[in-house]
């Protein structure tokens, strides 16, 4: 969606009672900014919209113009960070005729925790502790789309030879998605216990040893 359309969707919800928007700077991507950090440390439930708007000098009556409500802002924060990887990995299909491999998935989803630490943690929390609307959202917005990703890949990597005949598909994929989020997850743990700090140099290495542990562990 680009911005104007999101500009007359919000004008479209506001009607003539619109706040005042300080056009000299970028409100709305400040309240996604100030939404992450505060829903990473409360979570959803324990973040207001007062909250939120008081972080970057606005009002809740901003939240409503850009998101509608909160639900509408953390929708927005995951479909700005998770929706161009999806897209990206979907599109190589596209231009090559062949589906995105698992390097390619390990690649870019554990560059996008490597720029997001935050992100499993948030959505992991809201998953267990938030509502049936969150965990009924991300599942058939992100979800069910990584799910076909994995599936494909797996798929081709079977047709390829490369991949086991006694290999249980959905079972490799929790081992995918388990693989890249753990370190992110366990992150206290990692520096507290492990001495090893999940940075930049980690996920490089990290990816390596993934990558080389189901080539190994999955091949005939």
């Amino acid at each position: 969606m680009t911005r104007s359309s999101q500009d007359k969707q919000a004008a479209d919800r506001r009607g003539s009672g619109r706040p005042t928007v300080d056009e000299g700077r970028n409100v709305r991507g400040q309240l996604l900014l100030a939404a992450r950090d505060l829903f990473a440390q409360h979570g959803f439930e324990g973040t207001s919209t007062r909250q939120i708007a008081a972080a970057v000098g606005a009002t809740p009556a901003m939240i409503h113009y850009y998101f509608g409500d909160k639900h509408g802002l953390y929708r927005a924060l995951l479909e700005e960070i998770i929706r161009p990887v999806l897209e990206g990995l979907e599109q190589r299909a596209g231009t090559s005729g062949a589906a995105a491999t698992v390097r390619d998935f390990l690649s870019a989803y554990l560059g996008m925790f490597g720029d997001h630490p935050w992100l499993p943690v948030l959505v992991f929390r809201e998953m267990h502790e938030g509502g049936e609307e969150f965990r009924s959202h991300f599942a058939q917005r992100f979800g069910s789309r990584l799910k076909g990703l994995l599936s494909n890949a797996l798929a081709q990597e079977r047709a390829a030879g490369r991949l086991r005949d006694d290999v249980d598909t959905d079972l490799a994929i929790v081992s995918l998605l388990s693989l890249c989020v753990f370190p992110f997850l366990a992150r206290p743990m990692l520096e507290r216990v492990m001495d090893q700090a999940v940075d930049g140099q980690f996920i490089q290495r990290w990816q390596t040893h993934v990558g080389r542990l189901l080539n190994e562990g999955l091949a005939p």
